[in-house]
C-alpha cells in the first residue's frame, strides 16, 4: 500500500508575523497551497520560501471563497487546512500513519485555543479539519466557513470520525485581536451573512461572540439569547452557547437568571465540565457554599473532549474553586488540601499557591517554613517561575522571605526586581532599596515605576530627593517629581498649590498607590495634603490597605465636604455597617443609589441594613411576647437571609498582610466611634 499523502491549505492576508511559525510546522507535506487574498506586506515570499504554492485571489467578502479555491489546486490524498494564526501540534509523520487504513471521509482535530501567556489561559475544542480530496466537498459560509455539512450533505455524519491529532491557535491572544482588527471584520461579515439569513442561529451565535470580544455585553446576550430559540436540539455548537451566554450572564450579575439557564441546560448535557462548574459559581455568588461546592466537585467528574472546555476546568480550576470555599466556610484543613491537589496538576497556578500560602498563615505557620512549602511546589527555575513565587509570599506579607528567595543574578528582570525592593521597602530597608535601582537606572523597562520608587525611598529617608538623583531623572518623567519635591520640601509654598495638570495627577495617583501599598504612611500622607484632589486617592488606598480606622476620619471629611464619590459612598456605608449603625449605613447606600450608583453591591448592603434592622425590632418584640412563635419563625427566617447575603462577595475582603492590617485595625474599631 502506497503512502498516503497529505497537502497544507492555508489563506492569508498580511501575515508575515505568524505564517512562519505555521509553515514551520507543516513542513514535510506533499503539498502546500496557500491562498493570498491581498497581502501588501511580505506573506507571499515567506510562503513560497517554504515550499508552498501560492494563488492570488482578490477578497470578496468570504472565507469560503479561498478555501474552495484552494480545493481547485489540491492534488493529494488527504486535506488539512490551518489558519496562518495556528500550529500543527501533532508530528506529520503520525498524521500519515493515522490515516493510512481508515475507512473515514473526514476527521475532527482538538484545537487549543490560546487566550494568554499561561496554560491555564486556553479554550480547547474539536473542528473538522482533514478531509479526503477529490469528492466534490464545498466550503460554505462568508465567516467560520465550514465544510462539514457538505461532507454530510454527501456522505452522512457517521463517516466523520474524532482524531487526536492537536493544533494551537494563537488568533484569540488579545494583542492579535487588536491589531488584526478582528472583530470589526466579523461584525461586518456576520451582518451580510445576517441580513440574507435573519434567524440562522449559527451567525446570530458569532455575532454574539463578537460583541462580547468588544466587551459590549448586554448586545451579545441579546444575540446569543435569540440564537438559542432557533437552534436545534441535534446543533453541534448548541452546548457552547449555553456556556457562552451563562458566562455572560455571570458578568452582568444576573446570577439567578444563569442559575435556571445551567440547571435546565444540564439535563441535557450532564456530562459538561463547563456547565457544572459555572453552576457553581452562579450558586457561589448567591452565597449558597455547599451547594456551589457539590457543583464544583461534579465538574471534576467528566472528561469529554467533544465540549469546547477551558483549560482546568475539570481538575485544577475546580479544585482551586472547592478549596477557596471550603476557606469561606472555614474549613482551613480541607482547603488546603484542595489547594495543594490543584497544585499537584498544574503546580504554577497562581490562585492556588496564593490559597495555600493564605491558608497556612491563617493556620499560624511560620513564614520560613510556608517558603519552603512553596519552593518545593514550584520548584523555580526561570524568571517566570520566580515571579510567581516571589508574589504568593509578598501577598502573605513574607516579605523577608521574599528578599531571600529572589537569586540577585536574577534581578535583571524588571518584575523580580521590582518585588524584590518592594520587600526590602517593607522591612523598612530604604537605603539597600533605593541603591539596588540605582543599579538599574538604566533600563528601559517600566522606568517610571523605578524612579517613582526610588523618589518615594529618598523621601521617606531624607525628606526630599537627592540632588544627583534629582537632575539624573529622564526628562520625560522629571517635571512632575521634581514640582512634587519642591512642594514637599519648601516650607514657604505650603501655602500655595501646583498647577492642576492631567500629567501631574496621574504622577501623584501612582505614588500615593505605591507609597501606601508599601506602608510609606509618612510620604503617602505629604503628598494628599498637597491639593485637595489627593486627599480622595489617599483615603481609597488606606482603606484598600485594611487602614479602615485611619481612612475612616478623611472618608468622613470627604462626604462633610460634599466631595465624593460611589466608591468613598460604599466605604462609608460599610464602615457603619460594620459598627452595627445600620440605619445610618441604610441612608448612605440609599443616597448613593438614588445619584445613580447601580453597583449590586451597594444594593445588598442597603438590604442587609434592613434586615438587621426588622432582626432588632423582632428581637424586642421577642422580649416582650417570648411564647410568639410566629414571631420567632420570621427572626430565623431573617438571620438565615442574613447569613446567606454576608457568604455573598458583597463587602470588601482583605487577604495576605492586608487582613492582618486590617483585622488590627477592627480590634481598634470596636473602641473607636465617631
Amino acid at each position: 500500500m502506497s503512502e498516503v499523502q497529505i497537502g497544507i491549505q492555508i489563506i492569508i492576508k498580511n501575515e508575515a508575523e505568524l505564517l512562519p511559525q505555521c509553515l514551520e510546522s507543516v513542513q514535510g507535506a506533499d503539498e502546500i497551497i496557500v491562498v493570498d487574498t491581498g497581502s501588501t506586506d511580505n506573506s507571499s515570499g515567506l510562503a513560497e520560501s517554504f515550499g508552498a504554492k501560492v494563488v492570488n485571489m482578490p477578497w470578496q467578502d468570504s472565507f469560503s471563497d479561498p478555501r474552495n479555491e484552494a480545493l481547485r489546486h489540491a492534488n493529494t490524498d488527504w486535506i488539512l487546512y490551518l489558519d496562518a494564526d495556528e500550529r500543527l501540534v501533532s508530528n506529520l509523520n503520525e498524521v500519515r500513519e493515522f490515516l493510512q487504513t481508515t475507512n473515514a471521509e473526514a476527521f475532527t482535530v482538538l484545537i487549543d485555543n490560546k487566550l494568554g501567556p499561561h496554560p491555564e489561559e486556553c479554550l480547547r475544542h474539536r473542528a473538522l479539519r482533514i478531509f479526503r480530496n477529490g469528492q466534490g466537498y464545498k466550503f460554505r459560509g462568508r465567516i467560520h466557513e465550514d465544510i462539514g455539512q457538505s461532507i454530510v450533505d454527501k456522505c452522512g455524519s457517521s463517516i466523520i470520525k474524532d482524531s487526536p491529532i492537536r493544533i494551537d491557535h494563537y488568533g484569540y491572544l488579545p494583542q492579535i485581536l487588536a491589531t488584526k482588527n478582528k472583530v470589526v471584520r466579523n461584525e461586518k461579515l456576520l451582518k451580510k451573512e445576517l441580513a440574507d439569513h435573519p434567524n440562522h442561529p449559527f451567525y446570530l451565535y458569532n455575532m454574539g461572540i463578537t460583541y462580547c470580544q468588544a466587551g459590549q455585553l448586554e448586545e451579545a446576550k441579546a444575540y446569543m439569547q435569540k440564537a438559542l430559540i432557533h437552534t436545534p436540539d441535534v446543533a453541534p455548537y448548541r452546548a457552547t452557547l449555553i456556556r457562552d451566554l451563562s458566562k455572560i450572564m455571570l458578568q452582568l450579575q444576573e446570577v439567578q437568571q444563569a442559575e435556571m439557564l445551567l440547571r435546565k441546560e444540564l439535563l441535557t448535557y450532564p456530562d459538561y465540565s463547563d456547565l457544572c462548574y459555572l453552576l457553581g459559581e452562579s450558586l457561589e455568588m448567591q452565597g449558597h457554599l455547599e451547594a456551589g461546592m457539590e457543583f464544583y466537585q461534579r465538574a471534576t467528574e467528566y472528561e469529554n473532549d467533544h465540549y469546547v472546555m477551558e483549560a482546568g476546568i475539570n481538575s485544577y480550576r475546580a479544585f482551586n474553586k472547592m478549596a477557596e470555599t471550603a476557606l469561606l466556610l472555614g474549613h482551613r484543613e480541607n482547603a488546603a488540601r484542595w489547594f495543594h491537589k490543584a497544585l499537584l496538576i498544574h503546580n504554577t497556578y497562581v490562585p492556588s499557591l496564593h490559597g495555600i500560602a493564605e491558608v497556612f498563615q491563617q493556620l499560624k505557620v511560620p513564614d520560613k517554613e510556608i517558603s519552603l512549602l512553596l519552593h518545593d511546589i514550584v520548584r523555580p527555575h526561570g524568571s517566570d517561575d520566580y515571579v510567581i513565587l516571589a508574589d504568593a509570599l509578598y501577598k502573605v506579607g513574607a516579605f523577608q522571605e521574599v528578599v531571600h528567595a529572589i537569586p540577585e543574578t536574577q534581578l535583571s528582570e524588571p518584575r523580580l526586581l521590582f518585588r524584590y525592593t518592594a520587600a526590602l521597602m517593607q522591612c523598612r530597608n530604604y537605603a539597600d532599596a533605593d541603591q539596588i535601582l540605582s543599579r538599574f537606572s538604566d533600563k528601559k523597562e517600566d522606568m517610571e515605576r523605578l524612579f517613582h520608587l526610588r523618589s518615594i525611598c529618598q523621601w521617606q529617608l531624607a525628606g526630599h530627593l537627592h540632588e544627583e538623583f534629582a537632575a539624573n531623572i529622564p526628562e520625560s518623567i522629571r517635571g512632575p517629581l521634581t514640582e512634587l519635591d519642591r512642594y514637599l520640601t519648601d516650607n514657604t509654598l505650603s501655602t500655595e498649590k501646583p498647577v492642576k495638570s492631567k500629567r501631574l495627577f496621574n504622577c501623584v495617583q501612582k505614588l500615593i498607590h505605591e507609597a501606601v501599598s508599601l506602608q510609606c504612611f509618612d510620604t503617602a500622607n505629604r503628598l494628599a495634603v498637597i491639593m485637595p484632589e489627593y486627599l480622595i486617592l489617599y483615603a481609597k488606598e488606606l482603606y484598600y490597605l485594611g487602614k479602615t480606622l485611619h481612612s475612616a476620619d478623611l472618608l468622613l471629611e470627604l462626604f462633610q465636604q460634599n466631595r465624593h464619590d460611589e466608591e468613598v459612598m460604599f466605604m462609608i456605608g460599610e464602615l457603619l455597617f460594620d459598627k452595627g449603625h445600620y440605619m445610618q449605613a441604610a441612608e448612605i447606600f440609599e443616597t448613593s443609589m438614588n445619584n445613580g450608583d447601580e453597583n449590586p453591591r451597594t444594593r445588598t448592603g442597603a438590604a442587609l441594613c434592613y434586615l438587621h434592622l426588622a432582626a432588632e425590632n423582632l428581637n424586642e418584640a421577642l422580649v416582650q411576647e417570648p411564647d410568639a412563635q410566629n414571631l420567632a419563625s420570621d427572626l430565623k427566617k431573617i438571620d438565615d437571609t442574613i447569613q446567606l447575603l454576608n457568604r455573598t462577595s458583597w463587602h470588601t475582603k482583605w487577604a495576605g498582610y492586608k487582613r492582618g492590617i486590617h483585622d488590627e485595625e477592627t480590634s481598634h474599631l470596636l473602641v473607636y466611634d465617631r
